[in-house]
């Protein structure tokens, strides 16, 4: 209870947070795509349906004997790479737990890898909320597994002051290697005043052992093939996609793909231009990055 009492102090003389990336990386299994198989045509190609999101269940490829579970082996050739990538993530957040709905900065590292979906004579049909159904080369499709985002609030007035706010994120998403973007990114998060536990399998929040919330929203980002990056990466959350008891086993957040609280689209409960401040929803907007750390260039 002390540690709640401490973010309440903080947030009530409205004092931002610094917030520090976590020194410690996730490890990462291979797969959590949602790719199924389907017939093939005439031609000998075979065409599969995709949408990104969900899923579970191991890839089967080979992995980095010095990063954990981190696929190294592309299935057919692409600009675009299969494997493991790392970088960072900024922004500012309005919490519910600050009283006053203060901006607080919020930093972290970002891990994930990037599964192919197959070879150039199968087609994959992509589910994209801006666009509708596309259809790609499987071997220009990539999935987004494994993807989390961790930080952690630095403590105010050194070792002897208050803080210590970890936060958790779990992101899923669909790489068009042909269009060089991120399609149907999305996140869910948790944050938590506290010791914060990370998600068990098959459940993307994490839970707090005292208080906390949880926020979810749209990933997106361009992709660099000459860097084997993603660049010019955006996301933005709000509280109100989430409902349960935030921070615990019975909070959940929408996955991108149901409609929001009222019945509208997910994207329409967002303050557009991430300025959320004491908006009563709550939530936040930042930039994001991450490079192939497991891959080999042309």
């Amino acid at each position: 209870m002390r540690a709640f009492w401490r973010w309440m102090i903080v947030g009530s003389l409205a004092v931002p947070a610094a917030i520090a990336c976590s020194a410690t990386p996730s490890t990462f299994s291979g797969g959590n795509n949602s790719s199924s198989g389907g017939g093939q045509d005439d031609d000998g190609s075979t065409t599969q349906s995709f949408s990104s999101g969900g899923g579970g269940g191991s890839s089967g490829i080979n992995f980095h004997p010095d990063i954990p579970d981190a696929p190294i082996i592309m299935v057919a050739d692409s600009a675009c790479k299969a494997g493991f990538y790392a970088g960072s993530f900024t922004g500012n957040y309005s919490s519910h737990l600050t009283l006053f709905g203060i901006d607080i900065p919020v930093s972290g590292n970002v891990q994930l890898t990037l599964d192919q979906q197959g070879s150039s004579n199968q087609q994959c049909t992509i589910e994209n909320q801006g666009e509708g159904t596309t259809t790609e080369s499987c071997n220009n499709v990539f999935t987004l597994s494994g993807g989390t985002i961790q930080g952690v609030a630095d403590k105010i007035g050194g070792d002897g002051g208050v803080g210590g706010f970890p936060y958790y994120c779990s992101m899923t998403g669909t790489l068009d290697c042909e269009k060089e973007v991120l399609d149907n990114g999305w996140i869910e998060c948790t944050y938590c005043v506290g010791p914060i536990a990370n998600p068990d399998a098959g459940n993307p929040l994490a839970t707090c052992d005292v208080a906390g919330g949880n926020f979810s929203g749209p990933l997106k980002a361009n992709y660099n093939t000459s860097t084997l990056s993603f660049t010019d990466g955006t996301w933005n959350g709000a509280e109100v996609l989430c409902d349960g008891i935030a921070g615990t086993s019975t909070a959940s957040c929408n996955d991108g793909g149901t409609p929001g609280p009222e019945g509208g689209a997910a994207t329409n409960y967002l303050v557009a231009d991430g300025g959320y401040g004491i908006n009563p929803h709550f939530g936040g907007a930042g930039g994001w990055g991450a490079t192939c750390l497991t891959c080999e260039h042309d």
